[in-house]
């Protein structure tokens, strides 16, 4: 994602199926359908026997990371959260849902789920069947959307007859990103559900988070300076719903970030083919630019700009790292609010994480490249910010156990 303006190095298509890939041999199952939705015959009424419904808009759904006021979900993993009693949990989404968007479901801390789902359909996730439920315990359902470029719009949330729902207290502390591609797991197995911000957020466990990062496309003339404070992306779905008129995010009324991370950079050192890149001069002055807009919004949020890295390239008889891009101006830029007595903002230097297996034939990090990433960044905010791993042993990474089972001596 460009700093400047907002461009991608890739021009904008349509949403494709992809395939998954391991080690050039496709995944045979990489959908269990045992987690899929059940997509209903009709969508629920209010009226309908043996369901209660809430309407969208009832406080006791929790919205995580970023949707508008239709409530429609936009940049990478939003997701719904909210506590249930009964033995249904079903809803019904809206016609901004995207055909057959992929979804991460899951009971309280049990293994993650996927379910495909579209537009002005009712799907039920929870039933009788559904592992995890005990008669009368109160448990909670969530979702997040999977594809970076799609997204849900919601309508309704329905349980069992007789039964409720109640909402589901935030963690105390939140992670905002802002970030491209590699934030949103671009070319991942499950793209926003293996990138650095769900495996760093899910990993550190016991915080809010929201990742503003896209894979942005050609065309936009205003960059993150300005996208990161809408509620809507860039992207066609976006512009097809607000044109070039998004709705502001409003600060004020969502819990502010205590921490963000800026990892861009990527996109600004040759933004379109046949032109040069963003001088060094101008991505740092943008840079200081886009910490104190983020210090403007969240006064008391400690800052950490990611050190992007630059692919390798065969020398001789082994691989090296390219050198780093905009290095310089990415140091110079926190030294400048470093020196002025804000120590608050930090710099991230990723040099020696990744290696030239980690990067897959797409030029992104594979899902081991993103979890590495994520490790380190991880580390880095428990030591030197003094955060504590939360997450103590809900799976954060579905369909990664990849194991040897010869046991013989």
């Amino acid at each position: 994602m460009r700093l400047l303006y907002l461009v991608s190095a890739l021009a904008c298509v349509a949403p494709a199926v992809a395939t998954i890939w391991e080690n050039g041999q496709k995944r045979l199952n990489p959908y269990p359908p045992t987690g899929q939705a059940t997509a209903l015959p009709t969508p629920i009424k209010t009226t309908d026997v043996g369901w209660r419904t809430y309407d969208a808009s009832a406080p006791e759904i929790g919205y995580k990371g970023r949707w508008c006021s239709r409530r429609i979900s936009w940049w990478a993993a939003p997701g719904v959260k909210f506590r249930y009693t009964g033995s249904k949990v079903a809803i019904t989404f809206g016609e901004n849902t995207s055909n057959n968007v992929l979804l991460s479901w899951r009971v309280s801390g049990l293994p993650w789920n996927f379910a495909n789902v579209t537009a002005n359909r009712s799907y039920q996730f929870v039933s009788e069947t559904t592992q995890g439920l005990q008669a009368g315990q109160e448990t909670i359902f969530e979702f997040h959307v999977t594809n970076w470029a799609l997204g849900v719009q919601m309508k309704a949330v329905h349980v069992a007859a007789g039964f409720a729902i109640s909402s589901v207290p935030n963690y105390s502390r939140k992670i905002e990103m802002i970030g491209d591609s590699l934030t949103v797991g671009y070319t991942g197995t499950y793209e926003a559900m293996s990138g650095i911000g769900w495996s760093l957020c899910e990993g550190l466990g016991n915080v809010e988070y929201s990742l503003v990062a896209y894979k942005l496309c050609y065309g936009s003339t205003r960059g993150q300076l300005f996208q990161w404070q809408q509620a809507s992306d860039s992207g066609v779905r976006a512009q097809q719903v607000y044109g070039s008129n998004p709705a502001p995010w409003n600060f004020t009324t969502t819990q502010p970030a205590d921490l963000v991370i800026i990892n861009l950079g990527t996109n600004d050192i040759n933004y379109k083919q046949g032109t040069t890149a963003v001088p060094e001069s101008t991505f740092q002055q943008n840079y200081i630019q886009l910490i104190n807009d983020v210090r403007s919004k969240y006064p008391r949020a400690q800052i950490i700009a990611v050190q992007f890295w630059n692919g390798y390239t065969r020398s001789g008889n082994t691989y090296r790292q390219n050198p780093n891009r905009y290095q310089t101006a990415i140091q110079n830029a926190v030294n400048y609010f470093r020196n002025g007595g804000n120590n608050n903002v930090y710099y991230f230097d990723t040099t020696g994480i990744l290696q030239f297996g980690d990067i897959n034939p797409k030029g992104h990090p594979t899902d081991v490249g993103y979890i590495k990433i994520a490790a380190h960044l991880m580390q880095f905010i428990s030591i030197r910010l003094g955060w504590s791993l939360g997450n103590t042993g809900q799976e954060v990474h579905s369909q990664a156990m990849y194991y040897n089972d010869n046991t013989s001596i």
